[in-house]
């Protein structure tokens, strides 16, 4: 989208935004239940690249949200090479975010929230952009309270990695997710696209179903081990992912 294209769209939607505050992608998923955790601690992998627009202004925000993502419990910040697409998990949430202006030169600051492995937003947020301190300390509240709650309700996903010729699988998140030694997850395999029989767009998903459990046995700072439980024989695919549901 070009910068004209998000100035004349954001004068019309800044004042929706602005009284609801973030907005879910989708209405079903504001209304799903907050999934239960197979352990407390988990974290999700979160990335969020310097902000664009405004040099000024970009710095202050951006510094401002890598501050949230650090001090928020479910979140294991991802910086440096780890942040990387070739070094990011398998399953990272990234943060984008611009300084954009309207038609009258209003600077604002417009932040997303992307599903890197499903190529899907989740929500965004738009709000008037300012070195004023009392106006960033509002949209810091707002920020901060919203990750928090969707890092409660996300489940908790990591890719699984066959072990050859052994039964045991390893994993790409490890302590600094919150892994630990005799944690249970669920087994399940990469979900198919649900297409439009009438355009062929993507639409959806198939719901991730469980195909077993695997325990986490060995855990090292940014990988684990793990091996089936009894009676789980894990499916002969190549893409198999951890999670919590």
């Amino acid at each position: 989208m070009t910068r004209k294209a998000i100035q004349r769209g954001l004068a019309g939607v800044a004042a929706l935004v602005l009284a609801t505050g973030w907005l879910p992608a989708s209405a079903a998923e504001e209304a799903a239940p907050a999934p239960a955790s197979a352990a407390a601690g988990l974290r999700h992998a979160v990335a969020c690249p310097p902000f664009k627009g405004d040099p000024a202004l970009a710095a202050i925000y951006h510094g401002e949200m890598v501050k949230i993502l650090k001090a928020t419990d479910g979140v294991e910040y991802l910086e440096g090479v780890r942040a990387l697409a070739r070094r990011a998990p398998g399953f990272t949430y990234r943060i984008n975010g611009a300084i954009v202006e309207n038609e009258e030169r209003q600077p604002f600051v417009v932040v997303t929230l992307m599903d890197d492995a499903r190529k899907e937003q989740i929500a965004s947020h738009v709000a008037p952009a300012s070195t004023e301190p009392a106006l960033v300390e509002a949209w810091k509240r707002t920020i901060q309270t919203d990750m928090k709650r969707r890092a409660a309700k996300l489940p908790f996903e990591c890719r699984i990695r066959r072990q050859q010729g052994q039964e045991s699988v390893s994993l790409d998140r490890g302590l600094n997710s919150g892994l630990q030694p005799g944690m249970v997850l669920y087994v399940s395999m990469d979900e198919e696209p649900l297409l439009s029989p009438v355009t062929g767009e993507v639409v959806g998903r198939d719901s991730p179903r469980a195909a077993g459990q695997i325990e986490v046995f060995r855990v090292m700072e940014n990988t684990a081990y793990a091996r089936p439980v009894d009676g789980t024989k894990l499916p002969r695919v190549s893409r198999l992912y951890a999670r919590t549901f």
